[in-house]
């Protein structure tokens, strides 16, 4: 918590006592009542030898004093403590003088950290009977809380409001970190409350309040605490953005808590991620907003790849009886190998699709794999006895074959079960067929942006508006199809860095955002690709899986290169092109 950042604050000798840390003269001159002739002038060496001669109180305690502030100055602390405890033992000071002196002594013994000294120091100063200062509770609550007298800090700072003494900001501040460190926050709401008449604008006060709140559990008034901040446009962090989402639905309100979460995704306050979308979906879910909870769990399993989550998106579309989309979702879950304990549900779910779209041949054979390994296999062989399907083949039940496969397993594609939109230019086999090229060396126009590749597409068109008028202005001009460049694991995890960029003529000059490099010839296999969504990073995978069971190593560099604008309808399709060693 940023009240943590408080706790720091020092107490720095020159500033807590006005004059204290001045430079002194190395020589003093002393008049106490004959004890030396009048305007005798000692060194500070002599002095120190002949301070345990003095008898006057006064002279004695006027040398200590001097002495003491000396070697504060050298940084001799145990000298100086020394002569400090002579001053005061003389007793030949005022009592404001020798308050004074108890202060600087005090502050000394913080500086050797010898706080337990500093404590007995300043309960002294206490004592004296003068009107007492904030400062010196501040500085007695701070050698308790070194001390871990936390008890002691908050009984200390509470008598400066029962003597009546004022705070200054900076003092609020101090005492703020203290009693908080001891887990007095009752006290520290008072005082924040107090700071935010004082400073209304300041953002962290208003986020420090509800998380005093929460600290007391009070979730119904940081709830009001941080929407009435929203409301004022205070700046929220992201982390501010999601506790505010979950106050919503600790106070029953998920509906508030998934609009929040929409809402700053929308507004880019917070990443378009899968840990929020997922947060989003449950969010909505509990709202019992069905279509909402699915689109925002489609995002999630989307941008994570979790195979967990694609099931749950197929188990919440066969609850909504959508068929066709939950056949898109199990073929996007096993677009790839899946973990083997995930086998069998997946199997499950997709023969529950198939069977609705009047795939039957194909339904049994993946309610057949899902009897084939633990997971679903009970709730499979009741599908296969509703279905009044043949019995499994001998071939049949020696392993798992399909599009639901996972490491001991056989991957097929099975035939049948079409869906519009979600046919891909590769067969998922390793026979599918592809083409090799190498693609010349280019010089290309390009600017680097980091979001999923869904956010980067739909402000495509913007983007690309603006990167031509600046390649002409920079000199060059276009000279192939736009391309979405990457590199690095693929799938990628996370939001990965895309490169957008124009093969280019001429001899354009970087500018502003946008750079221009050589790009050197670039051998890959293509593929084209048709839909959007899940059907597209299905058919991305697909292709990369065929290429591996092919016998190739992949570079890790993918180019997208998008069909140009003058393009008739039937060369709309998107060009991958993944790079081969």
């Amino acid at each position: 918590m940023r009240l943590l950042a408080l706790v720091g604050f020092v107490f720095v000798l020159c500033s807590a006592q006005p004059g204290f840390a001045q430079q002194y003269r190395s020589k003093v001159l002393i008049t106490p009542d004959g004890e030396m002739d009048k305007g005798a002038e000692l060194s500070i060496e002599e002095l120190e030898q002949q301070i345990s001669s003095i008898k006057t109180p006064y002279a004695k305690s006027s040398a200590g004093r001097h002495l003491a502030r000396h070697y504060v100055e050298q940084k001799e602390y145990a000298k100086a403590i020394e002569f400090y405890q002579t001053a005061l033992s003389a007793q030949g000071l005022s009592d404001v003088a020798n308050r004074q002196m108890l202060r600087e002594l005090a502050q000394v013994y913080l500086l050797k950290n010898d706080y337990s000294a500093a404590v007995t120091t300043l309960e002294q100063v206490l004592q004296i009977d003068l009107i007492p200062e904030v400062t010196d509770y501040l500085l007695l609550a701070q050698a308790h809380y070194r001390t871990a007298r936390y008890v002691a800090v908050v009984a200390t700072l509470d008598q400066i409001k029962e003597r009546g003494l004022t705070l200054n900001t900076a003092q609020m501040r101090q005492a703020l970190a203290l009693y908080y460190q001891a887990g007095a926050y009752a006290q520290c709401e008072v005082l924040l409350r107090q700071l935010l008449e004082m400073e209304p604008a300041n953002p962290e006060l208003w986020h420090q309040l509800a998380s005093v709140y929460l600290q007391q559990n009070k979730k119904r008034q940081a709830l009001d605490q941080l929407a009435l901040a929203r409301e004022k446009s205070v700046p929220f962090t992201e982390r501010d953005v999601l506790l505010l989402a979950d106050l919503h639905a600790a106070n029953n309100n998920p509906y508030g808590a998934a609009q929040v979460l929409d809402e700053a995704i929308a507004a880019r306050e917070i990443a378009a991620n899968g840990d929020n979308y997922r947060k989003m979906f449950q969010f909505w879910f509990q709202a019992r907003e069905p279509q909402k909870a699915a689109a925002a769990l489609q995002k999630a399993a989307q941008l994570t790849g979790d195979i967990e989550l694609y099931l749950y998106l197929a188990q919440l579309q066969m609850e909504d009886r959508t068929w066709t989309e939950m056949l898109q979702t199990m073929q996007a879950a096993c677009a790839r190998q899946l973990p083997d304990k995930y086998v069998s549900r997946a199997n499950l779910l997709l023969g529950v699709s198939q069977l609705k779209l009047g795939d039957e041949v194909n339904a049994r054979r993946s309610f057949i794999n899902a009897t084939l390994i633990g997971g679903a296999n009970v709730q499979a062989g009741q599908w296969l006895e509703y279905m009044n399907a043949e019995p499994a083949t001998d071939d049949e039940a020696r392993r798992i074959v399909g599009l639901c496969y996972g490491s001991r397993d056989k991957r097929r594609k099975q035939s049948g079960t079409s869906v519009a939109g979600t046919s891909s230019g590769v067969e998922d086999s390793a026979e599918a067929e592809f083409q090799l090229q190498t693609v010349p060396r280019q010089r290309l126009f390009y600017a680097s942006y980091t979001m999923p590749l869904e956010e980067l597409a739909g402000q495509l068109e913007s983007l690309v508006v603006r990167m031509g008028i600046s390649l002409v202005k920079a000199g060059g001009s276009v000279d192939g199809p736009l391309q979405i460049i990457s590199q690095g694991e693929f799938p990628a995890a996370g939001d990965p860095t895309w490169q957008l960029a124009l093969p280019s003529s001429g001899s354009p000059s970087a500018k502003g955002k946008f750079r221009v490099r050589s790009a050197a010839k670039f051998k890959c296999a293509t593929t084209r690709l048709e839909g959007e969504g899940a059907e597209f990073v299905a058919q991305s995978l697909r292709f990369a899986d065929a290429l591996q069971q092919a016998g190739y190593v992949l570079t890790g560099e993918r180019r997208l290169v998008l069909p140009s604008q003058g393009a008739g309808a039937g060369e709309q399709q998107v060009e991958l092109q993944l790079g081969i060693e």
